[in-house]
């Protein structure tokens, strides 16, 4: 008799390509990631995202560096040329050249400086949003790949399983205690179970090739479950990432709100100089220094349209700080909830597998006697697999709640 039947699942177009990928990735993965910290440190390398704090940096400093200038704009040159070359021609002519320099009015240039300093925080409120932000990212990837790979490992400990049936089955045959049908069915199961795991590794891969795309890392990390808060709360704390910055970019929105409004008069421009003029040939030419203090009158016409878009955007700053407080706080809520129905669903899996496990227990050793038929032991086994599987799920999600909770909480891993 034919006691195993030879399959050979065939693979779409999809799922070469999906295989292709995850071959690519693989080459191109560096070093194991040790920590959850170096995963979202490679992540933040790879996408670059570090230029934008250099980026902000440079703006303060340059802010700075204009606060720091003794005038309050760009300097400027301004020659006069007057003649009679073109009237009476008797040799008059008339140069004068100025040296035009914008001052300070009083609370202009702390103004500035102000802003410049309020850069420098967002700065360093931004290095610590991006590393939040990507640590969530790492965070579900880790667990994707983790929870992809507990139902592999359940799917090979159900084909291992149905093997081993399909053996004893084959045995019984051989003596004459079943009938073939009941070879063929257990072989069938045989093919089931290869096809669950099969599908199981693909969807591992995925998940794990997804992993090392975001971080470069060739495993997960060795430190991906994390421990639960210590002084669990309820409320947000003080120094979470995303309000820190969005308090520091309302402050950025404040302070060149308050520029605008101390440069609504503009900038006095003082222009030093000399003029050199002559009245007519063979005339003494005449040198003489110049000053020159030009004074704007300031009107309020003129310096509204900036003070009010800066006043627009200091109110949307604050709307926004508002509208992320409010998110940040649904996904602590949303976290604790989470949290607390993971726990729960792993009692009840707890129980369920228990249940499954003492009944399939008593069906196989009915098998085993011939008090019980092999589609009755089929059935029960696959009740007592899916009690596992789910159990095996539900320990692994308390890890992915702990991580979530620890990322609405603002906790950042180092």
């Amino acid at each position: 008799m034919d006691s195993h039947i030879p399959h050979t699942p065939k693979i779409g177009h999809h799922r070469r390509a999906r295989l292709i990928l995850f071959c690519l990735l693989l080459g191109s993965a560096t070093a194991d990631a040790g920590t959850l910290g170096e995963a979202i440190d490679s992540a933040l390398d790879l996408e670059g995202q570090r230029a934008r704090v250099g980026a902000l940096r440079d703006e303060g400093e340059a802010t700075r560096r204009q606060a720091a200038s003794l005038v309050a704009g760009d300097p400027g040159l301004r020659v006069k040329h007057l003649s009679d070359q073109a009237t009476a021609n008797e040799g008059a002519y008339e140069w004068e050249a100025m040296v035009e320099l914008p001052l300070w009015m009083p609370g202009q240039r702390t103004a500035r400086q102000a802003v410049a300093a309020a850069l420098g925080g967002q700065a360093e409120t931004l290095a610590g949003l991006l590393r939040w932000e990507m640590a969530g990212r790492v965070r579900e990837a880790v667990w994707n790949a983790r929870l992809t790979q507990g139902r592999v490992d359940q799917a090979a400990l159900a084909l291992a399983n149905a093997r081993a049936l399909a053996t004893t089955v084959d045995k019984r045959l051989a003596a004459g205690d079943l009938a073939r049908v009941d070879a063929l069915v257990a072989h069938q199961a045989v093919l089931d179970r290869e096809a669950e795991h099969q599908s199981a590794r693909m969807e591992a891969e995925e998940a794990l090739a997804r992993y090392r795309h975001l971080t470069g890392q060739a495993t997960l990390p060795d430190d991906s479950e994390e421990a639960t808060p210590q002084n669990l709360t309820d409320q947000l704390p003080p120094d979470h990432p995303l309000l820190r910055e969005a308090d520091s970019a309302v402050g950025v929105a404040r302070r060149q709100r308050d520029q605008a409004r101390s440069e609504r008069a503009g900038h006095p421009v003082l222009s030093l100089g000399t003029t050199v003029a002559r009245d007519a040939r063979g005339a003494d030419q005449n040198t003489a220094l110049q000053l020159e203090l030009s004074i704007p009158f300031g009107l309020a016409s003129q310096s509204a349209p900036s003070i009010a878009a800066a006043e627009r955007v200091y109110t949307e700053q604050a709307g926004e700080r508002q509208r992320l407080l409010r998110q940040a706080e649904a996904e602590l809520i949303a976290a604790h909830l989470g949290r607390r129905g993971a726990a729960e669903a792993l009692a009840i899996a707890e129980r369920r597998q228990e249940a499954a496990r003492e009944a399939f227990a008593l069906v196989r050793r009915a098998f085993e006697l011939g008090e019980a038929d092999l589609t009755t032991r089929l059935r029960a086994e696959d009740s007592a697999r899916e009690a596992n599987v789910a159990l095996e799920l539900r320990r692994l999600e308390q890890g992915r709640a702990r991580a979530r909770l620890n990322q609405a909480l603002g906790v950042i891993p180092q």
